[in-house]
């Protein structure tokens, strides 16, 4: 008996997806500028992180892996990061700025680890 052909992304794949993310569950101009067919998923930093190292399987899945916003989707940091993510992927034309983007980068990774970010960046003793 010859194995079926995969008419998607694997069945791990997807679960892996549905297990480490949640659906982004803010209604709105967000998930209407993104292409049609793909999808925003949320995470927590760590498995953003894992995800972001895994752009083509993100491509696969056609879901673009985001941290959870803190201040609801007008975030400037998550808007910034969604904004890469989504020229990253060829779903949106213009160029994120770049420095708006290191800043959001930098907020992000603070967000990832807090206890060590304040040690690092606090004032020398």
């Amino acid at each position: 008996m010859q194995p079926r052909p995969q008419s998607g992304p694997h069945f791990w794949l997807r679960a892996a997806l549905w297990f480490t993310t949640a659906k982004l569950r803010v209604p709105g101009p967000v998930t209407n500028s993104i292409g049609h067919g793909w999808d925003i998923r949320t995470a927590a930093p760590k498995w953003v992180c894992v995800w972001h190292s895994y752009p083509e399987a993100q491509r696969q899945l056609r879901t673009i892996v985001m941290p959870r916003p803190r201040r609801g989707r007008f975030d400037p940091v998550w808007q910034a990061l969604l904004h890469q993510s989504l020229y990253d992927f060829g779903l949106r034309r213009d160029e994120p700025n770049a420095r708006l983007f290191a800043q959001a980068k930098s907020e992000f990774f603070a967000r990832l680890a807090p206890p060590w970010t304040n040690l690092m960046a606090g004032p020398y003793k």
